[in-house]
């Protein structure tokens, strides 16, 4: 099956056990048997979520190649792991956010479920909001110093070479 690809915003409640609706767009791009997720804790103060079948291949590209030695990857390794956890889709669509990730993510009764590619974030509707309203302002310069990092037209190696794609 191809990879699924989360794309799109969507506001939801959080029940009172911390329950929330995966949105259907999202369930539908799933495979039968792929209704278990990887948590971790995200950049801006929201939680990331891999399926599972997307989470080996996160971590053999993102968090294997980090310098073994760094302190700073030590460190964001271990907090990432140490608060990081999985869980299935319940028989209505919903996830459980653990309590410490909504904690760490600021998140109470409602939440702004946005795609990100691989993987979809979660996170705590004001922040979302100022995240957006300083993305519309920077957003033809980060396109382009994207650009420019040689987000089109090369691959990134481990190694911190470029590989260009044909």
């Amino acid at each position: 099956m191809a990879r699924a690809r989360f794309y799109g915003t969507f506001e939801y409640s959080v029940d009172s056990k911390g329950r929330v609706a995966v949105p259907v767009a999202f369930r539908k791009k799933l495979g039968p048997d792929e209704d278990a997720f990887f948590f971790a804790p995200g950049r801006d103060r929201t939680i990331e979520v891999h399926p599972m079948t997307e989470w080996d291949e996160y971590e053999n590209r993102t968090l294997h190649v980090l310098p073994e030695h760094s302190r700073a990857a030590q460190r964001f390794q271990r907090f990432l792991y140490a608060s990081a956890c999985e869980a299935r889709l319940d028989t209505q669509g919903r996830i459980m956010l653990p309590r410490h990730l909504r904690e760490l993510a600021g998140i109470e009764d409602s939440v702004v479920i946005a795609g990100a590619g691989r993987s979809f974030e979660i996170w705590e509707p004001h922040n979302f909001r100022r995240f957006v309203d300083e993305a519309r302002v920077t957003y033809d310069a980060d396109r382009n110093a994207a650009a420019s990092e040689g987000w089109r037209g090369s691959k990134g190696n481990a190694d911190g070479s470029r590989e260009e794609l044909s």
